[in-house]
């Protein structure tokens, strides 16, 4: 992937609650999750901890981090996981110097974009009910009835901005009125 030999690339395996990197930690690669999933997180200055993402296996990982310096914010294994570890230098310059490598880059980046913007719609609407309706309508499969959750519950509560006490009542509102 991105023109450099998987052969030559170091993983790096992670047992659950593992940090790969933490918020300050110089920027030297970006990573794809082989198995398991890795979640962004960060603490408020009340202590709060705030789900910025999870991103499952057969997914790149923080990319965006290719343009940065420093992380900014925590990556944590949610279960036992592996990554490839890509490093920043080698993807720079295979994207400055191969155009295919650059559009399938860009074409992985404007699909994240479509995927925060369907997030920023979730976390407009106010009721934690119509919050939790309208994530499990836009992650449902064709056939509008089944729902792959790619995550725990609570980490859906806490992408979602809702307690996870919230979500789970929302739950179970659905659950007796046969919307879920």
């Amino acid at each position: 992937m991105l023109g450099l030999d998987e052969q030559t690339l170091k993983t790096r395996s992670l047992a659950r609650n593992e940090a790969l990197f933490r918020q300050g930690d110089k920027v030297a690669a970006i990573y794809f999750v082989e198995a398991g999933r890795l979640r962004l997180e960060r603490r408020t200055f009340d202590g709060r901890l705030l789900i910025l993402g999870i991103t499952p296996s057969g997914r790149f990982f923080v990319e965006a981090a290719l343009f940065a310096d420093i992380f900014d914010c925590d990556a944590v294994a949610t279960e036992p996981s592996r990554v490839r570890i890509y490093p920043k230098q080698a993807v720079s310059k295979a994207l400055r110097t191969d155009p295919a490598n650059a559009m399938s880059f860009l074409t992985l980046m404007a699909h994240q974009v479509i995927e925060l913007r369907q997030r920023l719609e979730v976390m407009k609407v106010r009721s934690a009910k119509e919050r939790v309706l309208v994530y499990l309508d836009l992650n449902s499969e064709p056939d509008g009835r089944t729902v792959n959750l790619r995550s725990q519950l609570q980490d859906i509560a806490s992408e979602l901005g809702l307690r996870r006490e919230a979500f789970y009542r929302s739950r179970i509102l659905l659950k007796r009125s046969v919307a879920v």
